[in-house]
């Protein structure tokens, strides 16, 4: 038996014994994905809840991130025990269009309408990280990040480059940076430029989408996607300006290594697009030090729109087989009022206001906790490029990663890519 499969009959099988034993409290089953920090803080939250309700029990399901949208899936199919469940905003349509969750209940926020209830979290953060659909809203923020990039400044030194003034605003200077911060050693790369990683196409997919979202293309939805294959020239200048990156420039030899968050780490490349606040406390598993690293704005295109790089984030969900939707919510409120206490981690929860009208996140802690939160991530999170909302995602990531993939490991020309992506992706939404 697979290993994933053997998870998902573990799971049912602890499903169906909670729901036959747990008939003296209200049960709540939350379903969450498992992360060392995180599970401390959410196994105090329903301490505390749990403390408050006497009479309610929260069995909280705790998942590898990988599995955890195919084991909830499973689990609604089945009319299984799940009250509520995580989902990031890359895979929200799937379960909102299908009509697996419940609309807010702004009564268990202790508020009268939605309009309260949207008004306790930063703007426009429910919509960034998935929680609304078709106009109605659904869930409730438990994250959100916005990848930025990051420079090795030792690097840049070493390079003859200053640090304060010489980090790239355009897509040209970025080039032009990395130029300079490549290394090669008797014909081999030995560091990169710039990198992504080369295994996984939803990174590519995701800087790629900044890149077509600054151009004026609408990435962040189904419709707009659909509109955007008609753009040939714009959808070619967005291609060409990433994979020249390995064809043209040569910044980034994909054979150094395949996963840009441990090579720059360990100083594989100066320079990589796919991190958010939390990379810090990653850095610190790596060689590379945080006094030689720095964070910067996505450089952007000189007549493009003023687009950082990608928001996203997870939301809470209120499930359709909730048996009691309305102390559900309550449940995920508690869960979600933590803000100061991720962000001592590097984890940013949008939450402007809790429920009983005090401040939620102190401000002060995330210049303290966070280098350069001010200076790069607070604007940054203000202008992030959507995340496409899909009910096909998965699906036209991977399109897309072919048409990455066509140009810079076959030698393919990039607007036959682009021509066999707008086939595909059309195909897709048909």
């Amino acid at each position: 038996m697979s290993r994933r499969i053997l998870l998902l009959v573990v799971v049912l099988a602890l499903v169906t014994t909670f729901a036959v034993g747990a008939a003296a409290k209200k049960v709540i089953y939350h379903y969450h994905w498992t992360e060392t920090i995180y599970d401390v803080i959410n196994t105090n939250a329903v301490k505390m809840f749990m403390a408050k309700n006497p009479d309610v029990e929260v069995k909280m399901v705790l998942l590898p991130d990988g599995n955890r949208r195919d084991i909830i899936r499973t689990v609604l199919a089945a009319n299984g025990a799940i009250d509520s469940f995580a989902l990031n905003n890359g895979e929200s349509a799937e379960f909102l269009s299908a009509g697996q969750a419940v609309p807010l209940i702004p009564e268990a926020f202790g508020k009268k309408t939605i309009d309260e209830v949207v008004k306790m979290w930063n703007p426009g953060a429910i919509e960034t990280c998935g929680g609304t659909w078709d106009g109605q809203y659904y869930g409730i923020p438990f994250e959100l990040s916005n990848y930025v990039g990051w420079i090795n400044v030792a690097d840049m030194k070493e390079a003859g480059l200053n640090p304060a003034k010489d980090k790239p605003k355009t897509w040209d200077q970025f080039v032009e940076v990395a130029k300079k911060l490549m290394k090669v050693q008797g014909g081999t790369t030995v560091r990169n430029g710039f990198m992504c990683n080369s295994k996984e196409g939803v990174f590519n997919f995701l800087v790629l989408l900044n890149m077509m979202e600054q151009l004026g293309l609408d990435w962040g939805n189904e419709k707009g996607l659909v509109a955007s294959m008609d753009q040939h020239d714009t959808l070619a200048r967005g291609l060409k300006t990433y994979t020249d990156f390995v064809v043209d420039s040569k910044i980034w030899d994909p054979a150094l290594s395949d996963n840009d968050r441990s090579g720059f780490g360990t100083n594989k490349t100066g320079i990589f697009l796919t991190g958010g606040t939390w990379y810090w406390g990653v850095l610190d598993t790596y060689s590379v030090k945080r006094k030689d690293v720095e964070p910067f704005p996505y450089p952007r295109f000189a007549d493009g729109k003023d687009i950082g790089g990608v928001g996203y984030g997870y939301c809470l969900y209120v499930s359709k087989l909730a048996k009691d939707p309305t102390l559900s919510f309550r449940f995920l409120d508690a869960l979600a009022s933590q803000p100061n206490e991720f962000i001592k981690q590097g984890y940013h929860q949008p939450r402007k206001t809790l429920s009983n009208g005090k401040q939620a996140l102190d401000p002060t802690l995330a210049k303290k906790y966070i280098p350069f939160y001010n200076e790069v991530f607070k604007g940054e999170l203000s202008k992030t490029a959507v995340w496409l909302s899909s009910t096909k995602g998965s699906q036209v990531t991977d399109s897309v990663w072919q048409a990455i993939s066509k140009v810079i490991y076959e030698g393919g020309s990039v607007d036959d890519a682009v021509t066999q992506m707008q086939s595909d992706i059309k195909a897709i939404y048909q």
